[in-house]
């Protein structure tokens, strides 16, 4: 009589290995179609459980064809805008450097000169940077865009406003030139020096040193300081800002 099919799928049958030369047997082990069917099934649901854990949680995922990262679009809106925001500040440093460099050079400006306002409440209070005599004003229609302070030798000259050294160097119509980049997007400019005392990227305080005056560059008749402000690269009159007793 033949058995129902349940006990015939728990009869246990023995797996044996054998020498493919002697025939001698080498060993083997018990087992039966229930046993072997349960290992299979728990092999396999393993087996998924693993490489769905490997295609949801790493970024092998990303390989596999149809599939989308759900924080792609995400990830590349915030690149261009990271890259827009960057290409804004190369932009504004390159205007930046360009206006430093005609201030610098004595190069001309295009636009009109029309006095501005850098004042937005409380006016910040400026140093003269050398006590002395104005010789020469400011005139934007003549190109002299700052003012000329005579002084004795070896006079030092001091920083009008806390600030940071954006140049200091030598220049050939301005020769030793030092220049500041201080808050509201200004800068003051200190050229015909004899010495600097301070370089690019120090820190000043108002009326720290920062030149000894002299009459070095091929645009200076003398022992003299010129003075510029800056606004934005747009030229300010010093005298305007800056209280120069006795002149």
């Amino acid at each position: 009589m033949k058995k129902g099919w349940f006990k015939n799928f728990k009869d246990k049958f023995k797996i044996v290995i054998i020498h493919p030369e002697t025939f001698e047997e080498q060993g083997g082990f018990n087992m039966s179609k229930a046993r072997l069917t349960t290992y299979i099934v728990v092999y396999t649901i393993l087996l998924i459980t693993i490489t769905s854990c490997i295609i949801f949680f790493t970024p092998i995922r990303e390989y596999i064809p149809g599939y989308t990262d759900v924080t792609l679009d995400r990830r590349i809106y915030n690149m261009e805008t990271r890259a827009d925001s960057l290409e804004q500040a190369l932009h504004q440093n390159d205007t930046y450097i360009q206006n430093l460099r005609h201030i610098i050079n004595d190069e001309d400006f295009d636009n009109d000169y029309t006095p501005i306002n850098i004042y937005t409440n409380e006016a910040p209070v400026f140093l003269p940077p050398l006590n002395g005599m104005i010789t020469n004003h400011f005139n934007y229609n003549n190109k002299h865009y700052g003012i000329d302070i005579v002084a004795n030798t070896d006079e030092v000259i001091k920083a009008m406003w806390d600030g940071t050294v954006v140049f200091s160097d030598w220049s050939v119509e301005g020769g030793y030139t030092i220049g500041i980049q201080h808050d509201k997007n200004l800068v003051s400019v200190y050229k015909h020096n004899a010495e600097l005392l301070h370089h690019e990227g120090d820190a000043v305080k108002t009326g720290d040193p920062i030149a000894i005056i002299g009459k070095g560059g091929s645009t200076s008749t003398g022992t003299h300081l010129h003075f510029e402000m800056w606004f934005k690269g747009i030229p300010l009159n010093p005298e305007d800002y800056i209280s120069f007793e006795g002149n």
